[in-house]
């Protein structure tokens, strides 16, 4: 695993994908054209120029949704604010704005069944009209009549520092990271962080067993509030191996941390990030663009380069460095499905903190 060519290929990718719609941000009104595919007509994509920019509210990676945006900004000329908290902070700030009717999002992005379904039932998202070709790649990544989208499936593996961890020493599997030698120097995330913390305990729990979480937890791992304080972690040092989403790693690996990721024999969790366009954006033109370009191949394949699974069948499987991941229909990718994680996510977080003990 090449795990230092990582961020230079992302943003190589991302680059030049940007430059493949079909006028330039000093162009004339015209449809935007991403991939072959029409984005956006022509008179939605020239109110969503006059508007010029909007903000986007993410629970994912900082370095990875600026992969995105920056690519979306060369494409269209439309500027993207990024304001990046975990989800669990994100949906606590994005419910006091709707109450207040004072929503700053155009488009937002989160994980986790239940803070998709609590925010859709606040009133966040507004229904969005998406172009024929795209609605037919995605097929039923669009809920709710266009309500919100998956945009993505992440992964949640974990990655060691391997400043620190000799490559002969290096956990590649789960079991690994049970012996004795790792304890204190393991880190997590506390299993109410966000739908990413949720999917990886529902994974751990019904894939690798109870048993396996309790000997993890007796290696005394640091627990951390967020992926973002984790990782920062991780690169200095201060841990040696931690749990962490492939696209977290990746983002982590081009800012030049000193981490490889791995690709556990037991299988990794899928977990969907959602978007939705808000119900109050102040920008709704470009939203909806923004939202629509999400689903392009171009996008997509972004997402692919990241370590993430698509939700097109036209842009390749996911990777990370040079390895790709096993096709998500390979059986090493452990999804369920809304419904099951909906049913599973109070009781898993509830034996998660008896497992380890976690009051905060």
């Amino acid at each position: 695993m090449k795990a230092t060519l990582v961020g230079s290929s992302v943003l190589a990718l991302a680059l030049a994908l940007a430059g493949c719609g079909g006028a330039g941000p000093a162009g004339a009104a015209t449809t935007l054209v991403a991939g072959g595919e029409v984005i956006a007509d022509a008179a939605l994509y020239s109110a969503a120029k006059e508007e010029g920019s909007l903000v986007f509210y993410t629970g994912g990676s900082e370095q990875s949704e600026k992969a995105v945006t920056e690519a979306f900004t060369k494409a269209t000329g439309i500027e993207v604010e990024i304001v990046r908290l975990a989800p669990n902070k994100l949906t606590e700030r994005i419910l006091a704005e709707v109450g207040a009717k004072k929503l700053g999002a155009d488009v937002i992005r989160t994980s986790g069944e239940d803070i998709i379904i609590s925010l859709a039932k606040a009133g966040t998202f507004q229904k969005t009209a998406f172009p024929d070709t795209v609605r037919t790649a995605v097929g039923d990544a669009i809920k709710e009549d266009g309500l919100y989208f998956s945009g993505f499936d992440r992964v949640y593996s974990f990655a060691y520092n391997n400043a620190v961890v000799p490559k002969d020493q290096a956990p590649k599997n789960w079991a690994d990271l049970l012996d004795a030698k790792w304890q204190g120097k393991l880190s997590i995330v506390q299993v109410g962080a966000g739908g990413s913390t949720a999917a990886l305990t529902r994974f751990q729990l019904d894939k690798i067993g109870e048993e396996y979480l309790k000997k993890f937890a007796a290696n005394k791992p640091r627990i951390f509030d967020s992926s973002a304080g984790q990782t920062d972690a991780l690169a200095r040092g201060e841990v040696a191996v931690a749990t962490m989403p492939v696209a977290t790693g990746v983002g982590a690996i081009a800012d030049g941390a000193p981490l490889t990721i791995a690709v556990p024999e037991e299988g990794a969790v899928g977990y969907p990030f959602y978007v939705g366009v808000g119900a109050q954006a102040p920008s709704p033109n470009a939203a909806k663009v923004f939202a629509a370009w999400l689903l392009s191949k171009d996008a997509q394949r972004i997402a692919v380069q990241q370590g993430d699974y698509p939700v097109r069948k036209d842009v390749g499987t996911p990777k990370v460095g040079d390895a790709e991941l096993p096709a998500a229909g390979s059986g090493w990718l452990y999804r369920t499905d809304a419904d099951t994680m909906l049913a599973h996510v109070e009781e898993d977080a509830k034996r998660w903190r008896e497992i380890f003990g976690y009051t905060g």
